[in-house]
């Protein structure tokens, strides 16, 4: 992730996206600096999905 957010920097990007399900990624990109934007609910059913944001 930090190579990737290194690269991006070195491309001009000034912000970094990332989505995950409840049962995946969520506190890894949590510890990283990305917070939750948007969720939605019961995706596919009983799961939820985060969309991250990060100021770069």
């Amino acid at each position: 992730m930090k190579a990737a957010e290194e690269e991006a920097r070195l491309r001009g990007c000034v912000y970094a996206q990332v989505d995950t399900a409840s049962f995946q990624a969520r506190p890894f990109y949590e510890k990283l600096g990305y917070f939750v934007r948007f969720q939605l609910e019961e995706y596919p059913r009983v799961h939820q999905r985060f969309y991250l944001t990060k100021t770069l």
